[in-house]
């Protein structure tokens, strides 16, 4: 698994989230996100005089499940608008991070073939999509004790 990747030019934490991807046929989600995730949470802005309005903007997005469901959110409806310039105006968006985002993705999906992941696709899987990011970023995790 280490070898498989070495192959992402990516931090480990997302590589592993990839490979956990192809167990829960979920691969098409977790490269959104990654790719997302390598914009460095530069996607949502908010500018003074129109706080409120940016904030329930990001509101309009938030997905029960956690902040990596949130941005996957943000990317699909961005999508289905055509990559719209005005629709990131719209909803307070950095259109040149989400421009990065999907550049960082389309580059993840070539890659996919080199390390012979196949690009599966299960949106409503929400807990597959959250057990591979957890699969990565199990070191950020802790035990509460009651």
């Amino acid at each position: 698994i280490g070898r498989r990747m070495a192959e992402f030019p990516m931090d480990p934490m997302l590589s592993k989230c990839m490979m956990a991807a192809e167990k829960y046929k979920c691969v098409d989600e977790v490269i959104t996100i990654c790719g997302m995730l390598g914009v460095d949470n530069a996607v949502f802005y908010r500018p003074k005089e129109k706080g409120l309005h940016a904030d329930n903007a990001r509101k309009n997005f938030h997905k029960v499940g956690g902040d990596h469901l949130t941005l996957l959110n943000v990317y699909k409806q961005w999508e289905e608008t055509g990559f719209s310039l005005n629709w990131c105006m719209e909803n307070y968006l950095q259109n040149r991070s989400l421009k990065r985002a999907r550049d960082i993705r389309e580059q993840l999906v070539e890659m996919l073939e080199k390390v012979e992941i196949e690009q599966t696709s299960n949106a409503n899987d929400i807990d597959g999509i959250r057990k591979c990011v957890l699969s990565g970023f199990f070191y950020h995790t802790a035990r509460l004790r009651k």
